[in-house]
């Protein structure tokens, strides 16, 4: 009796971007992370962008914020849009979030999106996949998720500064779970944002107890964010060690 294989989990590695692809009667969401591309939602049309009403194109962009809204909360600042050439679906749809989502276009806003735009095709795998191999896709991530590094220098700078203001900040994992595991009570504090490199993901040596931590702050809708140690941000957590955890006040 031959043994039956055990199919091997392709990884997904770390979340990078939004992709939004805009066609002429829809829209296609991706989520990119580091190791692979995942499909999101088809918004789809009955009729042309360029045919909507005012109201119809309001709630076509608005059933997008909708769909994106819940990876722009856990920490995704970039968002990218590919586009046919000469089209003005991007422009379109960020003066739309210029007017009516003022906490993702304000500089100043801990959500403020980082957005690039490129010309091409993002309907189905085959198409993401020939976007991902071409220079300009390539310098548009890095361009968004520089500047994405950027505000969280500038978010980890302003917590920090807050210590001696009653901020309680933890660095380790025995602490941070003390505190999450703890039914959320430790000095009337539960954690808040956890921030932790991709270096310290891979290489630590527990790695089944680290992710049932992530796993549980996700439960409990704790804001997580796995920076790129190559970055600027990646390279300022890992002199903490590479794991900072924010914590704020318990209503419990």
């Amino acid at each position: 009796m031959t043994k039956r294989r055990k199919k091997s989990r392709k990884k997904r590695g770390y979340p990078v971007a939004i992709l939004i692809g805009f066609e002429s009667k829809e829209a296609v969401l991706w989520q990119i992370f580091s190791e692979m591309v995942k499909p999101l939602e088809t918004i789809a049309l009955s009729k042309q962008i360029e045919q909507l009403a005012d109201n119809e194109l309001y709630n076509f962009h608005e059933a997008i914020i909708d769909k994106i809204r819940f990876h722009i909360k856990e920490g995704l600042r970039s968002v990218i849009i590919a586009q046919p050439r000469n089209s003005l679906y991007s422009v379109k749809f960020k003066k739309h979030i210029q007017k009516h989502h003022k906490w993702l276009s304000q500089e100043t806003s801990s959500s403020f999106l980082m957005i690039g735009t490129i010309d091409g095709c993002a309907k189905n795998v085959e198409d993401v996949s020939e976007l991902f191999q071409t220079e300009t896709f390539q310098e548009i991530v890095s361009e968004t998720t520089t500047k994405e590094a950027s505000n969280i220098i500038e978010e980890l700078e302003e917590r920090l500064g807050k210590v001696t203001q009653g901020e309680v900040v933890l660095y380790s994992l025995q602490e941070i779970e003390e505190l999450s595991y703890g039914q959320w009570k430790y000095g009337k504090r539960q954690p808040d944002y956890i921030m932790l490199t991709t270096n310290f993901l891979k290489k630590n040596k527990q790695k089944q107890r680290l992710h049932r931590l992530l796993q549980i702050l996700e439960n409990k809708k704790v804001k997580t964010k796995i920076i790129d140690a190559e970055t600027a941000a990646g390279e300022r957590i890992n002199q903490f060690g590479g794991l900072i955890c924010f914590t704020k006040t318990s209503d419990i």
